[in-house]
């Protein structure tokens, strides 16, 4: 058996082989793959033949409600890690707006985290597990299969929750939950109601779920690792909003039952704000943050890169040849093996300094204590050519620096 960290000694999920997360096949789930097809169908089809600018409305409230309430306080902070206490009623109406984001009961899903959780933690596991095929591949398989393990471990759920008549009730209709509010909602305001209120908030919460959960363990900033890890959670910046402080999941791969995932300057945490509101009225209590978290030794912090710029620095460099800040504050450094100077000046213009630098692997741009990397350096630098390309690169700015991976750590 292969030597599992100690921080899984208390864990739910206990094995009894090497590759017991390692080995097996993926194989179609017609029941999983029937239920997001169909609302995706509802949502694009139904969704754009009933349009309004109430049922739209109304999908971003209920989406919005149950991704902060359900999926991150109530499924994930609450249900699974147990990161505060609150009084029972509470944490079964949390759950309850959990189960209504369409990705499963809340028992199933608790077993699909543990397990997921588990495998990652260990030297090797399937590649379902650890999101570890190309991006269309791994869209297939979570959104429309299910992973078959030849010998798969033991899940152990505490009594309390194995044998909670309600969380047992939720897990048998989870699917069925939806149809009190398709009512609801059709009685309210029609079909365009149910397509938006109901498919649309499923596809865009199941899709979502994946998308965030590929990225989040293929690309992203990291502030720590986790030794003998067969994946490490990353960051993904600027959709700390979208996903109610989810986003952060370098800082929950090191600090699991941390109610707080936005832990570090910069990291803004929806759901920790409103777990503060909360204990404020003195709904919750006994937030456990990462101090009070029992020590990990194959935890390991690492050294704080140089200050990536962020979406506002972007745009104020993007523009700073607007305000008559001279564009020689900027200095571009790239790869030996990519183009050639004479090439770089004309894309970026003379006044934008250029040095070759071969410990780097992708193209980047300093400006003072800040840089950026990839995409997001080409725009920034290219936008000094010319007010137009300015703009340009500024509106896809957003989309540009989701592209940030793995900066090199030289200096400037």
């Amino acid at each position: 058996m292969t030597a599992v960290p100690s921080s899984l000694a208390a864990h739910r999920v206990r094995a009894d082989a090497a590759d017991c997360v390692s080995a097996g096949q993926v194989r179609y789930a017609p029941l999983k793959s029937l239920w997001f097809t169909g609302m995706a169908l509802g949502a694009v089809i139904g969704g754009l033949a009933t349009f309004s600018w109430a049922a739209f409305a109304l999908f971003l409230v209920t989406t919005a409600i149950v991704l902060l309430f359900g999926h991150s306080l109530g499924s994930h902070r609450k249900f699974i890690h147990s990161s505060y206490d609150c009084p029972k009623w509470l944490e079964y109406t949390l759950v309850y707006c959990g189960v209504q984001v369409g990705l499963a009961g809340p028992l199933g899903l608790l077993r699909q985290h543990e397990l997921r959780d588990y495998a990652q933690r260990l030297p090797l596991c399937h590649d379902y597990l650890r999101h570890g095929r190309a991006w269309w591949q791994d869209a297939w398989w979570q959104l429309h299969c299910d992973l078959v393990l030849a010998r798969p471990p033991v899940i152990r759920l505490e009594p309390r929750i194995a044998g909670d008549a309600y969380y047992r009730f939720l897990e048998r209709s989870w699917m069925a939950q939806q149809l009190p509010w398709a009512v609801l909602f059709y009685l309210w305001g029609g079909w365009g109601f149910v397509f938006w209120g109901v498919c649309a908030r499923v596809t865009a919460g199941v899709f979502g779920h994946w998308l965030i959960g590929y990225f989040a363990h293929n690309r992203g900033g990291m502030h720590h690792t986790v030794r003998g890890a067969a994946v490490q959670g990353r960051n993904i910046p600027f959709t700390s909003l979208l996903t109610m402080g989810e986003c952060w999941h370098n800082n929950h791969h090191a600090f699991p039952g941390s109610a707080r995932l936005g832990l570090y300057r910069g990291e803004w945490d929806p759901g920790w704000w409103c777990l503060l509101a909360l204990q404020r009225v003195g709904l919750v209590w006994n937030l456990r943050l990462p101090a009070d978290l029992p020590p990990r030794e194959e935890l390991v912090a690492l050294p704080s890169p140089p200050p990536h710029a962020g979406l506002l620095d972007a745009w104020r460099l993007c523009f700073r040849s607007w305000r008559g800040v001279p564009t020689t504050a900027l200095l571009v450094r790239w790869p030996a093996y990519w183009l050639s100077r004479a090439a770089l000046a004309r894309l970026f213009g003379a006044s934008v300094q250029l040095r070759r630098d071969p410990r780097r692997r992708r193209l980047t741009v300093c400006a003072g204590p800040l840089q950026a990397s990839g995409l997001a350096a080409f725009a920034i630098a290219a936008a000094q050519r010319h007010r137009a390309l300015a703009v340009l690169c500024a509106v896809l700015m957003p989309l540009l620096l989701l592209d940030r991976r793995g900066a090199a750590t030289a200096g400037v």
